[in-house]
């Protein structure tokens, strides 16, 4: 089947494995219930680089660099410079919230009790996209801005002992200006320089991967969906095959959550039963059978059935490990499917085992199928949809991205 992908309308207007050595933060889209996220955050990771889901709008990628590039130029003691540039990113809150486009805003109901920093949510990109030189971590920078902005001493490196740094540029040399009354006033509008700057920074360094093909050619408007509308016009195979396999795992597992909420529902009626809750948990038990039938429908009728051996492929290509229990359990859900079709799925007693025993498996004694408190503190909906590798936040950016693009002006630039 050609891999299909919804387009964007833009002419209306855990914590990351080992931080990748930067300050990322990981947050799934829906609960991976089912011990599916990293197999969820490799597809993610190479259709989307640089991208997390609690990212908002695309200029904080420029925002955080203006505010540190600030900071440089007459740098704080190192005892007063997590607190000095915090200060800095908090000040974007309010003129952020009163511009005219105030979605995405980080920390618009926080404010100064903000947790998550901008710089933190966004520290990723900088160093995947090749703003920040060095390529390290956010605690890193912190710990050498002086040297790095030449205030300190000449250090060594530390990975190359006897080697002195030479001052190579901290930011990429193409980086726009901050406008002049930064961060005064300010909004997410990129300006048409600087959504050129980041566009070349997106093909340049996420060359063969569907965000950097979507950044340089643009988008046609549809839905919201990642697996809905037409083919990839003009995408490379490579580019293709990827969002295939993507497109197919996602349909694939979609039935584990819910047959899952399918076995919690009927376990609650049955808890239930008798009492004021018995006929919304009896409603509850229909409207799951029927999410499993829509589902086997587009599983069974309209597939082949699902090779495994390719997403373990994929897998090792991405140095993405998979353990164990998780390759069993995939294996065994794909191989269930393959023997008895998907149409019997919501009734199959070999399918209802495998996502029992996987919910017992990772969780324990939290399990809901065998905890009755927790079952109880079921809401009726866990984990369940179907996955979209991050692409609710890579829409948002590439909106930006393109609206941008497409102002056609200078870009709104002064003095630093």
């Amino acid at each position: 089947m050609e891999p299909t992908l919804t387009w964007l309308d833009l002419t209306a207007a855990d914590q990351k494995r080992m931080r990748r050595v930067l300050d990322l933060f990981h947050e799934p889209q829906t609960r991976d219930e089912m011990g599916l996220g990293s197999l969820r955050d490799s597809f993610s990771d190479a259709l989307f680089p640089g991208t997390t889901t609690i990212q908002t709008r695309l200029r904080y990628v420029l925002f955080v660099p203006w505010i540190y590039q600030r900071l440089e130029t007459r740098p704080p003691a190192a005892d007063q410079l997590a607190s000095r540039a915090r200060n800095d990113e908090l000040a974007l809150i309010s003129p952020l919230a009163s511009s005219g486009d105030p979605r995405g805003v980080i920390g618009i109901r926080a404010r100064g009790s903000l947790k998550r920093l901008p710089s933190a949510v966004y520290w990723w990109p900088l160093v995947r996209w090749g703003l920040f030189r060095p390529g390290k971590s956010r605690s890193w920078y912190h710990a050498h801005l002086r040297e790095l902005a030449g205030h300190g001493r000449v250090a060594e490196r530390a990975d190359d002992p006897g080697v002195i740094w030479t001052r190579e540029p901290t930011w990429h040399p193409a980086l726009p200006r901050p406008p002049r009354h930064f961060p005064e006033r300010t909004s997410f509008a990129l300006t048409a320089g600087e959504a050129a700057f980041l566009q070349g920074r997106i093909t340049e360094t996420c060359a063969g991967t569907l965000l950097g093909w979507l950044a340089q050619e643009g988008v046609d408007g549809g839905a919201d969906s990642l697996w809905h509308n037409p083919p990839l016009p003009g995408a490379t195979a490579a580019i293709r095959d990827v969002v295939e396999l993507a497109r197919r795992f996602s349909l694939h597992v979609e039935g584990m959550a819910l047959i899952y909420n399918l076995l919690l529902a009927e376990s609650h009626a049955a808890r239930v039963a008798g009492d004021g809750a018995a006929r919304g948990s009896a409603r509850s038990v229909e409207y799951y059978r029927e999410r499993i039938a829509e589902w086997a429908r587009r599983e069974g009728a309209e597939e082949e059935p699902f090779d495994a051996d390719t997403l373990w492929a994929f897998a090792a290509g991405r140095r993405t490990r998979v353990p164990t229990p998780q390759r069993r359990f995939v294996e065994g859900w794909s191989r269930r499917l393959a023997e008895t079709g998907a149409r019997g799925a919501a009734d199959d007693g070999q399918l209802r085992s495998l996502v029992r025993d996987r919910e017992i498996q990772l969780k324990r004694g939290r399990a809901r199928l065998k905890n009755p408190a927790r079952l109880l503190e079921w809401g009726g909906n866990a984990g369940v949809g179907r996955m979209e590798f991050r692409w609710g936040t890579v829409r948002r950016l590439l909106s930006d991205l393109h609206r941008g693009l497409s102002q056609g002006a200078a870009p709104e630039s002064g003095p630093s």
